[in-house]
This record gives C-alpha cells, structure tokens and sequence, in this order.
C-alpha cells in the first residue's frame, strides 16, 4: 500500500511538472529512461521547503532515498547542529557521528525507529544566504550495508550554484 501511495505521489509529481513547468531545468535518468522537467519554484522565505526526494528502489518493504530540504535560518552552523543534536535525543535517536566542516557546513550519522521502522540516516547541511540546505540520506537499518555507499556519494555531490542566487531562475542547460 505505501508503494502504492508512492507511486500515486510521484505520478502527481510528474503530471504537475509537466503541466506547470516551461525553461525548467531537467532531471536526466537514464537507468530509468526518462528525463524530467524539475519543478523549479523559490523557496518560501519563511518555512521549510523540501524541492526533492530520489529513490532508490524499495527492497524490504521501503525505497532508501534522499531529500533536500531549504530551511529559512538565522543562526550560526553550530547552534542548527546543538538544536537538531537535541531534537534527536527528544526522539531517542543514536548519533553515530558528527562533524563540523568549516562554519558553514555540518555532516551527521545517525539511527532511530520513526513509525516502527528502523531506520538510518546520513545527513549534510550547508548555511548560505540565510538558509540552511539539509540533504538527507535515508534507508533500514537492514539496508543499510547495501546502499550507505551509493547515498553517501550522492549527498556528497550536492553543491550551491555559486552563480545563481537562490529562489531565481537559472539559465537554461545546454548539452
């Protein structure tokens, strides 16, 4: 039923993107043999956006994946991390490891049961022009030995356009 409801989300997702999207940037997939227009729409500068979730495919009842999220913040890089490190602790989730790179950026490990499920997370944070980037990896603790690699290169390959201001439009791609 959860893959079902999934797979009604992501044929939502598709059908809106191609309705509401025009000059758009495109996602290529080519394992899956597809492309997509991104819905690309600036962030709210007031609450918290997630602007995509990848999936890899469900093994064990759950698809591991990853999200990115913008979240509007103010604070120093070292003040998000104590606040998320209590919020983990409020939830009984384990940290695994922790590691401030710089000022601006943050990389955590970490473990817990959300919803009955054992899960595993592996998470960045990047701080620029007010926003936070928080790029989550996450699967089963039962998964986890088979896919942390893969995760992990991908949440290491986000990066901030350093030419485009954030919430404006980019330049079209050119292959």
């Amino acid at each position: 039923m959860k893959n079902m409801i999934r797979a009604i989300c992501l044929a939502t997702f598709v059908s809106f993107s191609i309705c509401s999207q025009s000059g758009a940037a495109t996602i290529d997939l080519p394992l899956y043999g597809f492309q997509i227009d991104a819905l690309d729409a600036a962030p709210d500068a007031s609450d918290p956006t997630t602007v995509i979730q990848t999936f890899l495919p469900a093994t064990d009842g759950f698809a591991p994946n990853i999200n990115v999220q913008i979240q509007p913040y103010t604070g120093t890089m070292k003040d998000y991390a104590t606040v998320s490190k209590s919020q983990f602790e409020q939830m009984k989730w384990k940290v695994i490891s922790d590691e401030q790179s710089g000022d601006n950026e943050w990389n955590i490990e970490y473990s817990g049961t959300f919803e009955g499920a054992d899960l595993h997370f592996y998470a960045r944070a990047v701080y620029t022009n007010g926003k936070v980037y928080l790029i989550t990896a996450t699967a089963k603790e039962s998964q986890w030995t088979t896919v942390n690699g893969t995760l992990r290169k991908h949440v290491a390959s986000f990066k901030i356009t350093p030419s485009q201001t954030p919430g404006t439009p980019a330049a079209p791609a050119t292959h």
